[in-house]
């Protein structure tokens, strides 16, 4: 009678292990959050002027998501929208869009507000193939140090698909998370960061993550 009783008893305990363990492996397995933070990746710092990169002399740009691959310079940003967001993280004394040398726009921070955060595309939209130079001084770096990047316009098909995704807000996270999927971390990134006027709970986190997460060292 005990023999059976152990027997019966056995599979039943493992059972109750096996139903405990399941929570604990499910915290462990990345949340969707996790995985597309991990997918859409970290720009490198930036040097600013002709400093050495230092943390103190460099730029973190979340979006446009830089070419990983390119050995371009200034480094090359592919932008799919035509009015891409740009964002830095921490604090700006300026930011400049040029063109072939000439000035298209500025801005510059108070001595007592520095620029922070995203900011809408300030020009009119971008046209496919056009270039645009992108411009950004560091709180506390002299007059003429920069860090410069290359903004290049998409194609006619790639900005129509990705202002296709851009009109569907309720399956934002859904675009972002299929770009990511598929290789495409610029478009992800950018649809991250594209003003929405009401932006569900888990985007406003992925938005928070990537910006905490800053950029990778050069």
């Amino acid at each position: 009678m005990i023999d059976r009783s152990l027997r019966l008893a056995v599979p039943l305990l493992m059972a109750l292990h096996l139903l405990a363990m399941a929570p604990a492996a499910d915290a462990r397995r990345p949340t969707l959050l996790q995985r597309l933070r991990e997918l859409i990746g970290l720009n490198p710092r930036q040097a600013v002027g002709g400093s050495r990169g230092t943390s103190s002399a460099s730029i973190c740009l979340i979006t446009p998501r830089l070419e990983a691959s390119s050995a371009a310079s200034p480094p090359m940003a592919l932008v799919s929208l035509p009015q891409p967001t740009l964002l830095a993280a921490g604090e700006l004394n300026e930011v400049r869009l040029e063109h072939n040398g000439q000035l298209l726009w500025q801005q510059r921070a108070s001595s007592t507000t520095p620029i922070r955060g995203p900011i809408p595309w300030p020009l009119a939209p971008l046209t496919p193939g056009q270039e645009v130079l992108l411009r950004l001084r560091p709180r506390g770096a002299a007059g003429g140090d920069f860090a410069t990047l290359q903004l290049r316009a998409g194609t006619a098909a790639q900005q129509q698909e990705a202002l296709t995704l851009l009109a569907n807000p309720s399956a934002r996270l859904q675009a972002i998370e299929s770009a990511a999927r598929t290789g495409r971390s610029a478009l992800a990134s950018e649809l991250v960061f594209a003003p929405l006027p009401q932006a569900p709970e888990e985007l406003q986190t992925l938005r928070q993550e990537l910006l905490a997460a800053g950029c990778s060292t050069p």
